[in-house]
């Protein structure tokens, strides 16, 4: 690989120019084929093969045609001022509603309160369901307008009318604006990194050029995998993020052997064959992550996994053509030598090893307390509990947020968790022995009376079970496994439960199922790996013990912001809510490729000094002060892009830049720049010890 590089190098300094048009090139090629094939993003889906609740729905759909129908659904939420919803003038007002929604071509149906009797509080609160004729993702936009204009009939004669279902009545910022202001932060960071405005703009550049082609990437292959359009965030998330750190880490290293006294050439060589090693290491590590959420057969998260995977090669391409082709092109103003005077005051911060000399006089201070800190974070983890985002989750400011309040002003918080529960028998009695049974659960808030099928797959019964409690609730889950549980005992037949509430449920049980053994996994991979690069027992040790450490520490934090409801006005959030059930996985796969990133970046140029002086003191001080430098600037970029999606409006996003930026946080500042030089500190020359026997059966994996 360092050949091959070297070669790149040489190439990229006779031909810089050549290399942009080529790079621009293969950006502009890759952009017109997906601009003309077009991108085909699906909906959102929650199936899971093999779980109960999926094998009950396809009951349902075959025995319950007539009721299982996928056309869109909404439901119009209305709740009188003053007065009652039966009262004449607000009656009249919403019968003159139901007139101008229906007259949407697309409209199948409407029912009024009135008709489905569902009026509660006095009259005071009651809803509308509206039957498209089309499917949600067939859905145009004509239709929400429609709708909405009809809304003004019933809020002018005093009726609060929101709006909840399929329809995407509003377009929330799914986080373009946030990746805008994570550039703006890089920028701020980067111009005080290298003092220099002219070089803060390469590694943003670079990073902007390989998102554009993962995005054009992903959308051509949307029309051959079932990709979803918020596939995109996270891909342009991770992408604009790990492609701002490649580009900083060649540029960091291509200055530090300037003001070494090599020529240009030279130097730009060293850094493509060690730091752009690194680079290729640890954009490969954060792939293989990426690509390994596909061992746990769920098929959303594969593909996320995919679009994460495709951006972070873009941007490992970018990094290692578009980088020192600029480089070249900059010339002296590449090379830190003529730095900007004013950021040049934050850039010298560290240039007398301050952190380095603080790490080896507190070295065992420092050691337990990031330790310690970390424990600490960690302890609410033991009570997470997995679930989706729903419309409670959404600000006050969204029409679906006001609706779920209502309704669960009105109905309770479990109607929006509605179960169905399908009862396999062709005896009726039995199937009415099992309604009585269930109905009398304490959880259980109103059961419909079983109804049977048209026999296709077999001989069922159908009801529906409102619990007390919403979807995410632990309450909820017990009464699902509950009513599972009772298949077939004192008599009764066998139960199934599915719905959208049951399918979530059995996600987040698979997915925390899961857990272990994906944990397990990374972890083992994470240490072999670091075994064949660096030769030692310790080193791998301490960082794979300090990634388990900092993955603990970020799902604690999670439980304790998000589901114990602490600290929520800070990031936005509304209320407690259960973990986004995914995020576990998503951050054990994107956190363990950037720890590996900065691992390897810090560590392998402290291996690099001590294999030159053998000194482990001296090593540790010229880590910290070249590579650390760069490794803490590029968490800071992170950190920044990151917590930029906190503040996005759809809630699975911030939910992702939530863990995401606590994982940054707990693993890059704590872990790789606390705990690890501390303990390298404290190990001294036993870092680098390896087995003699170990050493000789172990191949030879030269990263620098």
């Amino acid at each position: 690989m360092g050949k091959a590089l070297e070669r790149l190098s040489n190439f990229i300094f006779k031909h810089a120019k050549l290399t942009l048009i080529l790079v621009i090139a293969v950006v502009a090629i890759i952009g017109g084929i997906a601009i003309s094939k077009g991108a085909d993003f699906s909906e959102a889906g929650l199936e899971m093969h093999g779980t109960e609740s999926q094998t009950a729905l396809n009951i349902v759909k075959k025995d319950f045609s007539s009721v299982s129908g996928d056309n869109a659904t909404e439901k119009v939420v209305f709740k009188a001022k003053n007065g009652k919803l039966s009262d004449a003038e607000k009656a009249q007002a919403i019968e003159q509603f139901t007139k101008k929604a229906a007259k949407d071509k697309h409209v199948k149906m409407v029912v009024t309160p009135a008709q489905q009797r569902n009026m509660v509080k006095k009259d005071t609160i009651g809803y509308a369901t509206i039957m498209y004729k089309q499917k949600k993702a067939d859905i145009k936009q004509s239709s929400v307008d429609h709708l909405v204009k009809a809304t003004k009939t019933t809020k002018a004669a005093g009726i609060q009318t929101e709006l909840t279902g399929d329809l995407t009545v509003n377009q929330m910022d799914t986080g373009e604006r946030s990746e805008v202001y994570g550039l703006i932060a890089a920028v701020i960071i980067l111009a005080i990194t290298f003092a220099s405005l002219a070089m803060a703009g390469m590694p943003i550049i670079s990073a902007i050029l390989g998102l554009a082609t993962s995005v054009m990437v992903v959308m051509f292959l949307s029309n051959y995998i079932t990709f979803v359009s918020s596939d995109l965030s996270l891909s342009g998330m991770i992408g604009l993020a790990v492609g701002i750190d490649y580009g900083l880490f060649i540029i960091s290293r291509y200055q530090q052997e300037i003001k070494k006294g090599l020529d240009r050439k030279t130097a730009l060589s060293k850094a493509m064959t060690t730091a752009g090693k690194s680079v290729i290491f640890a954009g490969s590590t954060v792939i293989v992550a990426l690509l390994a959420m596909s061992v746990l057969g769920i098929d959303f998260l594969s593909i996320m996994g995919i679009a994460g995977a495709i951006s972070v090669l873009t941007a490992l391409f970018t990094s290692l053509t578009f980088i020192p082709a600029v480089i070249v092109l900059l010339g002296r103003f590449a090379t830190g030598e003529k730095p900007n005077r004013i950021l040049s005051l934050f850039a010298k911060a560290n240039q007398d090893y301050g952190w380095g000399k603080f790490v080896q006089k507190y070295k065992i201070l420092l050691a337990l307390a990031s330790v310690a800190l970390l424990i600490v974070a960690a302890v609410p983890f033991k009570h997470i509990n997995l679930g989706l985002p729903n419309d409670g989750n959404k600000s006050t400011e969204f029409t679906e947020r006001r609706a779920y309040d209502l309704m669960k002003e009105g109905y309770g918080a479990g109607n929006d968790a509605t179960l169905v529960v399908l009862v396999h028998t062709k005896d009726q009695a039995q199937a009415v022995s099992a309604f009585n049974k269930v109905k009398t659960d304490k959880n259980v808030a109103s059961a419909t009376p079983p109804m049977p099928g048209n026999g296709k797959s077999g001989n069922y019964f159908m009801m529906t079970v409102t619990p007390k409690t919403n979807g995410n609730a632990v309450a909820t889950k017990k009464l699902v496994n509950k009513i599972r549980s009772q298949s077939e005992k004192a008599g009764l037949p066998k139960l199934l439960v599915t719905g959208s509430t049951a399918i979530n449920i059995d996600m987040s049980t698979a997915l925390m199922n899961a857990l272990p053994k994906f944990a397990a996994i990374i972890v083992i991979f994470a240490f072999v790996l670091l075994l064949l690069i660096f030769r030692s027992l310790l080193i791998p040790l301490v960082a794979v013990g300090g990634f388990v450490l900092s993955l603990l520490a970020t799902l604690g934090t999670l439980v304790f912001i998000a589901q114990d409801g602490h600290m929520q006005d800070l990031i936005g959030l509304t209320g407690k809510s259960a973990i986004l059930n995914f995020a576990p996985v998503l951050v054990i796969g994107i956190l363990f490729g950037l720890a590996m990133d900065y691992e390897v970046f810090l560590v392998s140029r402290i291996r690099e000094v001590y294999e030159e002086t053998q000194d482990n003191k001296t090593a540790l001080l010229e880590g910290l002060k070249g590579s650390g430098k760069a490794v803490f600037a590029a968490a800071l970029i992170m950190t920044a892009v990151f917590m930029g999606f906190v503040f996005a409006g759809d809630s699975t996003v911030k939910s992702i830049g939530i863990v995401l930026t606590l994982g940054i946080l707990f693993d890059a500042f704590i872990v790789r720049m606390v705990l690890v030089p501390s303990m390298i500190a404290l190990f001294g020359k036993a870092n680098w010890y390896l087995p003699k026997w170990l050493n000789k059966i172990l191949p030879n994996v030269d990263v620098e």
